[in-house]
């Protein structure tokens, strides 16, 4: 099965925001499709936490499944932060979609992301809100510190096919 390596990038209107980030032990809720299919799974939960091992590999990847009871090989999703690459959304990207993660996919590819809780929101201030649901794509806050209104407003995302630099 070939290897693909998808980024989840996300972009948003921030309002008195300094960085939007998931830390990196985050899980994540994918739909998927078989790649060479036309097969999904939705609510598929992906964790950095949990390791399965695949059949008929010493490999392991975080999320694993066949598409049909006969099929020889499973097709397995792991999650990666690339240096350089993948990082926090951040006041200066106003308008750029950002990659804040890698999903390594051999015989699935990604579709669909469902945005849930536990993301990280910092503020100029210094003030730090933590588990931060963003699944209504909207986000609004009161910075003590600094007397302002901070938000998180139109949480768009995308995956895109990752190709190292050479």
């Amino acid at each position: 099965m070939l290897l693909q390596v998808f980024t989840l990038s996300i972009k948003a209107d921030l309002e008195n925001i300094e960085s939007i980030s998931l830390p990196e032990d985050s899980s994540y809720t994918l739909t998927v499709k078989d790649s060479a299919g036309d097969d999904q799974r939705e609510g598929v939960v992906v964790s950095p936490l949990e390791e399965q091992e695949l059949s008929g590999s010493r490999g392991t990847a975080h999320f694993a499944l066949k598409w049909s009871r006969d099929a020889r090989h499973e097709a397995s999703l792991s999650l990666q932060h690339i240096k350089g690459v993948t990082r926090a959304l951040t006041a200066a990207d106003a308008g750029k979609f950002v990659p804040i993660v890698a999903f390594e996919c051999r015989g699935l590819d990604p579709i669909a992301w469902q945005p849930q809780d536990g993301f990280v929101i910092r503020a100029p201030s210094g003030m730090v809100w933590e588990d931060v649901d963003l699944s209504s794509g909207e986000w609004a806050e009161y910075d003590e510190k600094s007397g302002e209104a901070v938000s998180v407003m139109e949480l768009e995302w995308r995956f895109d096919t990752y190709r190292p630099k050479k």
